[in-house]
C-alpha cells in the first residue's frame, strides 16, 4: 500500500484539477508509484525519469504522459518536459508542460498545457506557445476537460477532435467522416461533462470578440446553432444523407467551408421559417467561421428533452437581457417545477406573457408529449397541440427570435410567439390581434363584448406561467389607466412597478378556473405597502401554493429573493359564494365603525390598540403610499423634506384660504384641492390617531377599508389550506455557477441522456405539491 493516496492530494478545496478524463485503472496504477521524499509525496516522471513533487497538476501531467505513451504510441524519445519556449526576444522564463517533437526531433509538434486549471488561462498560454514555436497542434487539459487546437495560420485556430496517434497525420484526424451515430458517441458534452455555455464562451474569447464587422455576436452564434440543429435533424431524417454530418471541417478551405455552412443555414431557414429573413446569411469571415465550426462540431445539440438547446438559448437570452433591469433567464429546473405542479393537459391552452426564450411553453410541450419527443419529431397529436394550444409574448425582438426558434424546433415547424407588449394590448400589431382575437372572452352584454374586442383585455386561456421583469416602473399613462392596481384614492398613480401590472394583466388572460404560476419578488407577499396587491389577488384567486426560491436562483444576474406564486382564478360561482358570505357580514360593519369612533376618541393610540387588519391597512396607506407610486420603493424628494406638525397645519390653513377665495370655476382650483388633500394626508401619517381620524373622514378610503374588512371576514369563514415550501438547494453557488450532483465516488453524475445533473430540490417540492393537490381534490390533478 502506498504511503500517500491521490485522494489525499486532491482533497483540498483549492484544487481545481480533476481526473475524470482518465481510466480508473490508470489512476490506481499511478497511485502505486507514489513515494515519500522529504516528507512529501513524489512521482518519477514517466517521460524524463526525474523525481517530481506529486501535486494535483503533476498527477494530471503524468496521466497524460501515460496516455500519450500507451494509447497514442508516441516514443519516449520524442517527449520534452518543462520545455523552454523560445520567443522572439529570447528564451522565456515560462516552459511548456509537455511537448512532443516532430519525428526529426528539431521542432515542436504538439504542445500540452496542464498546469493552468482555468480554461481561458490555459488557452491564452497555448496560443502564445504556438506562435512562438510554430507548433501545429496545442492542447490544454485540467484532467476534467480537454481542448485541442490546430493552428492553421499565425492567428487562426480550429478545434480538432483528437490528438493524432503516432501513425496518423493531422489530415487523417481532420478528414475523418462522421455520422450522427458517431457524433452521439463522441459528444463532448457527455464525454468531458461540459456545458455548451463553456464552449460558446471559448468561442467568444478566441473569435467573436475580435471579429471585424461583427458588432453583436448574438446573431452569428444564433445562426450557427440554427444551422447545426438543422444538420443534426437532416442527418437523422434525410435518407439521402446516409446519416452523414456536414457541419464539420473535412479539410476544406475556409471559403469552401463557409459555402457549406451557409448552405446549411439556408436550408434551416427553409425548414423552420419566420426566424431569419430570406436574404440573411452568415456574416463571419471564412477564417473566423472555420474556428467557430471547429468548436461546435463535436457537440450534439438534439436530445430527447432539448436540454442542450435550452443551454444554448440560455446563453443567447442572457446576452439579450444584459442591461435590462430585472429581466433574467428562468433556470430550467424552476420551469420544470412550475409545469409539473400545474400539469398542463393536451386540451388546455398555455401562454407565457413575458416569455424570454419561451422555456415555460416549450417545457409544457415536453410535459404533454411525455417521452414521445425525439430527433425524428413529434407525433401528429402533439404537433397539433404545439401549433394551436401554446402561445408566447415578449416585447424584445431578439427574445422573440429565440423563442420562435425553440418553439418551432420543439413543435416541429409551428409557433405562436409574438413580439407584443403584454401590458398595452390596444397597441398590439394587427398580426398579434389577429392571432389572439379567437381567444378573447365573449360577453353577453353587447357593449362590454365590443369594448373587449377593441381593447383586448380579457381572454380565455387555461394556464399561464411567467417570470415577468421585476424592476423598473411604468409611467406611461396610456398603460397605467388600463389597470385597477394603478389606481390610488380614485386617481391613476404617476408610476408603478412593472411586475405589479403583470399580476393584473396575467389574471385577465385566464378564463374562470384558469391556473397561473408567476415568479415575483418575495416582498410582494409581505411588504406592508403591498397589502392592496394581496387583497386584489385574494379577491380574484385561490392561492394554491407559494414556493420560496433559493437566493442564488437568478445569480449572477441578481440576488433578489423570489417566490413562485401558484393561483387558480375564481369562477363566477365561487365569487358569488364569497359575496354571499360578505353580505352576511355586512350588517356587522356598523359595529366596527363604532370601534373606529372609540379609537378616534382616545388621546393617543399605540399599535396594540388596533386590530391587525386595521393596522396593516393604515400602514399600507400611510407608510407605503409614495413607495407604491414610484414602482421601486424609493422615496420622493418631497418625502425627504421635514416639516413640523405646526408647519403642516399652517400650510393646510393657507391652502384652504386660497381655495375659499377662488371663484367656483377658477383656474388652478383642482391643483389646490389636490395639494390640500395631500397635506392632510401627510399630517395624518404622523400618528396612528391621525391616521384613524383621516380614515373616518375620507369617504373613498373608508369604502376601500370596508371592502378589505369584508374580504377578511369571508377569508376567515372560507379558510382553505395553502401549500408552502422553501427551496434549500438552488442549483447554483454564490457566483451563479451551476452546482452539479456527484455520484458515490465523488464524480459528476450524468442523467439518462448523458448530461450533467443540477443539484436542486425543486423536483421534490413539485412531488410534494402533487400529493397535496390530489389530497385536496384539485381538479387538474384528479381528473383524467
Amino acid at each position: 500500500m502506498p504511503q500517500f493516496s491521490i485522494d489525499e492530494i486532491f482533497k483540498s478545496q483549492d484544487t481545481k484539477h480533476r481526473l475524470t478524463l482518465f481510466k480508473a485503472e490508470d489512476i490506481q496504477w499511478l497511485e502505486t508509484q507514489l513515494f515519500e521524499k522529504n516528507g512529501k509525496p513524489y512521482l518519477k516522471c514517466l517521460a524524463s525519469d526525474k523525481d517530481r513533487p506529486a501535486k494535483p497538476e503533476e498527477i494530471v501531467r503524468q496521466l497524460w504522459i501515460k496516455k500519450l505513451l500507451e494509447e497514442f504510441h508516441y516514443p519516449k524519445a520524442r517527449f520534452k518536459i518543462e520545455y523552454a519556449v523560445w520567443f522572439g526576444s529570447g528564451v522565456s522564463d515560462k516552459s511548456a508542460d509537455i511537448v512532443i517533437m516532430h519525428a526529426d526531433g528539431e521542432h515542436a509538434y504538439i504542445i500540452f498545457e496542464v498546469k493552468k486549471p482555468k480554461r481561458e488561462d490555459g488557452l491564452k498560454q497555448l496560443k502564445s506557445y504556438a506562435q512562438a514555436e510554430g507548433s501545429p497542434i496545442v492542447a490544454w487539459s485540467n484532467g476534467e476537460n480537454l481542448v485541442i487546437l490546430h493552428r492553421e495560420e499565425p492567428n487562426v485556430y480550429s478545434q480538432i477532435t483528437s490528438i493524432p496517434t503516432v501513425d496518423q497525420t493531422l489530415q487523417d484526424v481532420i478528414t475523418e467522416q462522421w455520422t450522427i451515430e458517431k457524433l452521439t458517441v463522441e459528444n463532448r458534452l457527455v464525454r468531458e461533462r461540459l456545458s455548451l455555455k463553456k464552449i460558446i464562451l471559448d468561442l467568444e474569447d478566441l473569435v467573436l470578440a475580435n471579429a471585424e464587422g461583427i458588432d453583436d455576436s448574438f446573431d452569428e452564434v444564433f445562426k450557427l446553432i440554427y444551422a447545426k440543429l438543422y444538420d443534426e435533424w437532416a442527418a437523422t431524417n434525410d435518407r439521402t444523407r446516409n446519416h452523414k454530418i456536414q457541419f464539420r471541417i473535412y479539410g476544406e478551405s475556409p471559403r469552401e467551408l463557409y459555402d457549406k455552412i451557409n448552405g446549411l443555414f439556408n436550408q434551416a431557414k427553409n425548414k423552420w421559417r419566420g426566424i431569419f429573413g430570406r436574404d440573411e446569411s452568415i456574416r463571419l469571415k471564412p477564417e473566423h467561421l472555420l474556428t467557430c465550426v471547429s468548436f461546435l462540431q463535436d457537440v450534439k445539440l438534439f436530445n430527447a428533452n432539448l436540454q442542450v438547446i435550452d443551454e444554448a438559448f440560455e446563453y443567447l437570452i442572457t446576452e439579450v437581457a444584459k442591461g435590462k433591469k430585472g429581466q433574467y433567464f428562468t433556470p430550467r429546473w424552476v420551469i420544470d417545477m412550475c409545469v409539473k405542479m400545474l400539469n398542463p393537459r393536451i386540451h388546455e391552452r398555455v401562454i407565457d406573457t413575458a416569455c424570454g426564450s419561451s422555456g415555460f411553453t416549450v417545457h409544457s410541450i415536453f410535459w404533454v408529449a411525455g417521452d414521445q419527443f425525439t430527433t425524428n419529431g413529434l407525433p401528429p397529436a402533439i404537433t397539433e397541440y404545439a401549433g394551436t394550444m401554446v402561445y408566447a409574448i415578449d416585447s424584445s425582438p431578439k427574445a422573440v427570435k429565440i423563442a420562435k426558434a425553440l418553439n418551432l424546433i420543439a413543435g416541429d415547424g409551428k409557433s405562436n410567439v409574438y413580439e407584443l407588449n403584454s401590458l398595452n394590448p390596444p397597441k398590439w400589431s394587427e398580426e398579434g390581434k389577429a392571432a389572439f382575437r379567437p381567444l378573447l372572452t365573449r360577453f353577453d352584454n353587447t357593449a362590454e363584448d365590443e369594448q373587449n374586442q377593441r381593447e383586448f383585455q380579457f381572454f380565455d386561456l387555461d394556464i399561464l406561467m411567467t417570470n415577468p421583469p421585476f424592476a423598473g416602473g411604468i409611467s406611461e399613462r396610456e398603460i397605467l389607466r388600463q389597470y385597477r392596481l394603478a389606481e390610488r384614492n380614485g386617481r391613476t398613480v404617476s408610476k408603478i412597478g412593472r411586475d405589479i401590472l403583470f399580476i393584473e394583466r396575467n389574471l385577465n388572460f385566464l378564463k374562470q378556473g384558469g391556473r397561473m404560476a408567476i415568479v415575483l419578488p418575495q416582498g410582494r407577499l409581505n411588504n406592508t405597502n403591498d397589502l392592496s396587491i394581496r387583497n386584489f389577488l385574494f379577491g380574484k384567486t385561490r392561492i394554491l401554493a407559494v414556493v420560496g426560491l433559493h437566493g442564488n436562483t437568478f445569480k449572477p444576474h441578481t440576488g433578489t429573493k423570489t417566490s413562485v406564486i401558484f393561483l387558480q382564478k375564481y369562477t363566477d360561482e365561487e365569487i358569488a359564494e364569497i359575496r354571499a358570505v360578505q353580505n352576511r357580514h355586512a350588517a356587522e360593519w356598523d359595529n366596527h365603525l363604532t370601534e373606529l369612533n372609540a379609537l378616534s376618541a382616545k388621546p393617543e393610540l399605540a399599535e396594540d390598540d388596533l386590530r391587525p387588519l386595521l393596522l396593516s391597512f393604515l400602514q399600507a396607506e400611510f407608510e407605503g403610499a409614495e413607495a407604491a407610486e414610484n414602482g421601486e420603493g424609493q422615496t420622493t424628494e418631497e418625502d425627504t423634506q421635514t416639516e413640523s406638525d405646526d408647519e403642516l397645519v399652517e400650510r393646510i390653513e393657507n391652502l384652504q384660504k386660497q381655495l375659499d377665495e377662488l371663484p367656483p370655476r377658477a383656474k388652478g382650483k383642482t391643483a389646490l384641492k389636490r395639494a390640500l388633500v395631500e397635506t392632510h394626508h401627510k399630517l395624518a401619517s404622523r400618528s396612528l390617531k391621525g391616521q384613524v381620524e383621516y380614515l373616518r373622514q375620507d369617504e373613498k378610503l373608508l369604502t376601500r377599508y370596508r371592502e378589505v374588512w369584508l374580504a377578511d371576514k369571508a377569508a376567515e369563514e372560507l379558510d382553505y389550506p395553502i401549500f408552502f415550501a422553501v427551496s434549500d438547494k438552488g442549483g447554483k453557488d454564490n457566483s451563479g455557477d451551476p452546482i452539479y450532483k456527484k455520484d458515490a465516488n465523488g464524480e459528476l453524475a450524468l442523467d439518462s441522456h448523458g448530461h450533467l445533473i443540477v443539484d436542486h430540490d425543486l423536483d421534490e417540492i413539485a412531488e410534494a405539491f402533487v400529493a397535496f393537490a390530489k389530497e385536496q381534490g384539485f381538479d387538474f390533478w384528479t381528473e383524467g
